[in-house]
């Protein structure tokens, strides 16, 4: 069973380069989407820098970075099938 997680709003500010690589990818990549790209990196992040956060959280990031990653339908690797 899935439990519900809360959302947050979000706003940032970020280079423009970033930004335009992230609409490029976007643009190239219909199977994704912009929360989809923010919640995928964030969460990697915070997985890759793991020995500054507490288990539990990591695994909740992992879980997230799984969550997002597996949204994607028609993956062909057969780990995250829809």
């Amino acid at each position: 069973m899935e439990s519900e997680q809360s959302t947050i709003a979000l706003s940032v500010e970020v280079n423009e380069a970033i930004y335009n690589c992230m609409q490029d990818f976007l643009a190239n990549n219909p199977q994704w989407n912009r929360k989809m790209l923010i919640e995928a990196s964030m969460s990697l992040f915070l997985m890759q820098n793991h020995q500054k956060i507490k288990p539990s959280d990591y695994q909740v990031c992992s879980q997230n970075y799984l969550h997002s990653v597996c949204q994607i339908p028609n993956r062909v690797d057969g780990y995250c099938q829809n």
